[in-house]
């Protein structure tokens, strides 16, 4: 170890009281050669580096052979060397989501840039969840909890220390569920999932496994998060304007339109911000299986928000209560507005337009074919001209679209359009203008309900083709 030099202090031979200190550094050391070669990295490499430093260190012997035990050792030192650099370069590669090719290592990698690539496969690669839908079924929790029964074979081991504060029927419970979970009774499942409630490591761990295990059969999707990950970095995920509050309402799978707006109310700023619900419902209306088309649908838009709450980690929507539309999306609106921003929901304004069509049919055509597939098109179900969430607010009606959805169909001839106007004695027929104006939260409608006459009307008089 290198020593703190000492001073010396000399003083000048006509002054006695003069005086200075001298420090005696010690000579800097020789410059260490490095003729090695930092880019060598295959076995090749280290063995023909090596064989040429041992010629060059005795260059009196001529002749080196594989036989030879210097060779062998070189030879043995390249094979280690090799291996060593293969795995500085494979972990210098899991570094970096670029190159990484573990799915652990990309998993990480996407966190630190805040994408958590559980959540978004949770759908696709049937992630694990250890938190039931508000109402869940026995049925619907025994396969919620099934998704869990290979990691409990493998990992229970690692959480004795959970596992030994479950009361001794749980622990009954719980093992009889893993040994077999489709005839586990009620009592197992609630074993399951107290101790899923109490190891949220395990929970992470198993779901960490199975995105593990989907990424490495479906490499693709792995590629596929890999270029989302750096994408999400610039989505704006708050509500800060006003088109920030539209688009991630929109967001939302109950929301197919949004439309914000800010008003000064007096002393502050107001924002509000105009939805279009699935099937046009109202934000006050509940949501029940007749009011969204079915049990089908019904059990669709009940997912879809289930894993949307959980992937933005808000609480579960109690569904036996048939809340409202304001009720689910009031939480998620709490959630990412802006701190002191006051935010109202509003409804839709739905226009109701008149329709009067003359429709030419051709010969070969039935009229009752033709004019089920005219009120289909000009409906508001899915596929329809006026299908909920098609036209945005405060977009015009143009005659055009409505001529061309009707000319595009086959067996129809010609199209005349005799009335084309808002519902209401005090609006003009715009027929010959062709285009009906609507502004603000206004959004063109057409039910065709006769209980609803509001909610717009369609006549269609047909002419030619075969009767029937």
């Amino acid at each position: 170890m290198a020593e703190q030099p000492s001073s010396e202090l000399f003083f000048n031979d006509a002054c006695s009281d003069c005086g200075y200190r001298q420090v005696r550094l010690p000579e800097p050391l020789p410059v260490v050669g490095d003729d090695f070669d930092w880019l060598v990295r295959d076995y090749d490499g280290f063995r023909l580096f090596m064989l040429e430093e041992l010629a060059a260190r005795f260059p009196e012997r001529r002749r080196w052979t594989p036989a030879d035990m210097e060779v062998v050792i070189v030879e043995t030192l390249s094979v280690v060397l090799d291996q060593l650099s293969d795995m500085l370069d494979r972990v210098q590669a899991e570094a970096f989501l670029e190159t990484a090719q573990r799915p652990d290592s990309v998993r990480r990698l996407l966190a630190m840039i805040g994408y958590d690539a559980v959540s978004q496969a949770a759908a696709e690669a049937k992630i694990p969840d250890a938190d039931g839908a508000a109402g869940e079924g026995e049925a619907a929790r025994r396969i919620r909890l099934r998704a869990f029964h290979l990691s409990l074979q493998r990992y229970l081991s690692d959480y004795q220390d959970v596992v030994d504060e479950l009361t001794p029927a749980q622990q009954s419970g719980l093992q009889a569920f893993i040994d077999n979970p489709l005839s586990a009774t009620a009592a197992a499942l609630d074993a399951v999932q107290q101790f899923l409630d109490n190891a949220p490591d395990f929970v992470q761990r198993a779901r960490n496994e199975t995105l593990h295990s989907f990424w490495t059969l479906y490499p693709h999707e792995m590629e596929k998060a890999r270029t989302l990950g750096p994408r999400s970095i610039y989505m704006q995920k708050r509500m800060v304007t006003e088109d920030d509050y539209a688009e991630r309402l929109e967001d939302h799978p109950l929301v197919l339109r949004a439309h914000a707006y800010n008003s000064w109310t007096g002393s502050w700023n107001t924002v509000y911000a105009a939805v279009v619900i699935s099937e046009n419902m109202m934000l006050d209306s509940p949501l029940t299986v007749a009011a969204v088309g079915g049990a089908d649908s019904f059990q669709l838009l009940q997912a879809s928000v289930d894993q949307f709450n959980r992937r933005y980690e808000l609480d579960d929507v109690d569904w036996a209560a048939e809340p409202t539309p304001r009720v689910i999306l009031r939480p998620y609106l709490d959630a990412y507005r802006m701190a002191a921003q006051e935010v109202f929901l509003q409804d839709a304004q739905f226009i109701g337009i008149n329709i009067t069509l003359s429709v030419r049919v051709a010969e070969n055509y039935f009229q009752s074919e033709i004019r089920h597939d005219i009120n289909f098109s000009l409906s508001t179900e899915l596929g329809g001209f006026f299908a909920p969430g098609r036209l945005a607010f405060g977009e015009d009606v143009h005659a055009g679209d409505i001529i061309e959805t009707i000319m595009s169909l086959d067996g129809v001839d010609a199209v005349c359009l005799n009335r084309f106007k808002r519902v209401g004695r005090r609006y003009p027929n715009q027929a010959d203008s062709g285009r009906i104006r609507l502004e603000g939260l206004e959004i063109a409608t057409c039910n065709n309900d006769a209980q609803q006459p509001a909610l717009g009307i369609l006549r269609v008089i047909l002419h030619g083709g075969q009767r029937g």
